[in-house]
């Protein structure tokens, strides 16, 4: 049976409690690229390979500003917003992102290693005293990258628990919460646009809106909108992803006990561990890294057409036995886990990659030393997962 027949179709953006999984289908793909269909009839071509879906993202001749079009085929809502650094293709993306990038230097995200250390250690405090058992979800991994986002962007303390309870809110775990989440983006766009006017009173900060502020290297300042439009995303991105990475993360070193232990006994393979993590643990069930071709180009020996929409699946690419020998194995002590493509690659590589693998590090090791006999308090099997667009936990009680 062709891959066509047996591969589900693409979610519509309005039905996303379709269980829309296709990271199976990579056993059956004869090529590299394979074809699929959207929910509408729309065909789309599947990069599956580690060197297709590279090419996808290095590739100029595959457009990011074409995909993000009105209209064009898209896998999660398309808001029409204007400005959108993802949205956006070199050379208007290239100075955009001189400015973001600023704030995600190696050394920015480096000085916030104290920080966050401190602030692991504070709500490890609190999961210690809270239990056995505690939900290691409400106690450290949710409220770890909001907080470390309200440091970034300077929001002030009593205003914290509003901001993290919208971030929350904002990315649909299931159909039925789209509407909360719209109120809930509604609402904090209202905040950053009351928090950007305070800046822009008041300029010289440290914090991530103050930078984006401030002249950027041409020169010339971002404008209120185009921050605003830019802050979403990036903050969303920010609490999601890391939030069920560190819960989908823990899972897995529970169900690889030898894994576990290893770290226990080395802490210092953490960082590599990290990355292996990311390679190995699937974090959404949709590929998001749509491109349509501007051109006639050649992708793994299949001549597409302009116009042609193009998904690079990026979590089956960091399955490619080509580059990840047994690449279903979890194994912390891989040597090629740091080629993963969880952040992407190219002009698109996410701007907070850093920021993630510090936030993510700091917690696994923290909790390695902390908790070396750390494990789940109820089966793994009977543990209820999301079924919107990322992956995770909705709680994981764990003893000590």
């Amino acid at each position: 049976m062709s891959l066509t027949d047996r591969c589900p179709v693409f979610p519509s953006p309005q039905d996303l409690s379709v269980d829309h999984d296709i990271s199976g289908c990579v056993r059956l793909a004869a090529s590299p690229v394979a074809i699929a269909v959207m929910a509408d009839g729309t065909p789309v071509r599947l990069a599956l390979s580690h060197e297709a879906v590279r090419q996808v993202l290095v590739d100029p001749r595959f457009s990011r500003a074409e995909a993000s079009r009105p209209g064009a085929p898209s896998v999660v809502p398309f808001h029409g917003q204007s400005g959108l650094l993802h949205a956006m293709d070199p050379p208007e993306h290239t100075a955009l992102r001189a400015h973001i990038g600023r704030a995600f230097t190696s050394r920015t995200v480096e000085r916030l290693r104290p920080e966050i250390g401190a602030l692991v250690a504070e709500l490890l405090d609190t999961m210690e005293a809270a239990g056995p058992p505690a939900d290691v979800v409400a106690h450290l991994t949710a409220p770890l990258p909001v907080t470390v986002l309200c440091r970034l962007l300077g929001v002030p303390y009593e205003n914290h628990e509003a901001f993290r309870s919208w971030i929350e809110t904002i990315v649909p775990a299931s159909a039925d919460a789209a509407p909360r989440a719209a109120r809930a983006a509604e609402q904090l766009t209202a905040y950053l646009g009351s928090l950007i006017a305070a800046k822009r009173r008041t300029p010289g900060g440290e914090d991530l809106i103050s930078t984006l502020l401030a002249p950027g290297p041409d020169g010339l300042p971002l404008d209120d909108a185009t921050v605003l439009a830019n802050l979403t995303p990036l903050l969303v991105a920010g609490h999601d992803t890391t939030h069920n990475q560190l819960s989908n993360s823990l899972v897995a070193l529970f169900t690889h006990r030898e894994q576990w232990d290893l770290l226990v006994r080395r802490p210092d393979r953490v960082p590599r561990a990290v990355d292996e993590l990311l390679r190995h643990q699937l974090l959404s069930r949709i590929g998001m890294l749509m491109r349509v071709t501007t051109s006639e180009v050649d992708l793994a020996g299949v001549t597409l057409p302009p116009g042609t929409a193009v998904n690079a699946l990026n979590h089956v690419a960091n399955r490619d036995p080509v580059v990840f020998p047994d690449p279903d194995r979890l194994d912390v002590r891989r040597r090629a886990a740091r080629k993963h493509l969880a952040f992407g690659a190219g002009p698109h590589y996410c701007p907070g990659g850093q920021l993630a693998r510090l936030e993510l590090s700091v917690a696994l090791e923290a909790l390695v030393r902390r908790f070396p006999r750390l494990r789940p308090a109820v089966p793994v099997a009977e543990l209820r997962w999301k079924d919107g667009i990322m992956r995770g936990p909705w709680h994981l009680p764990v003893t000590w």
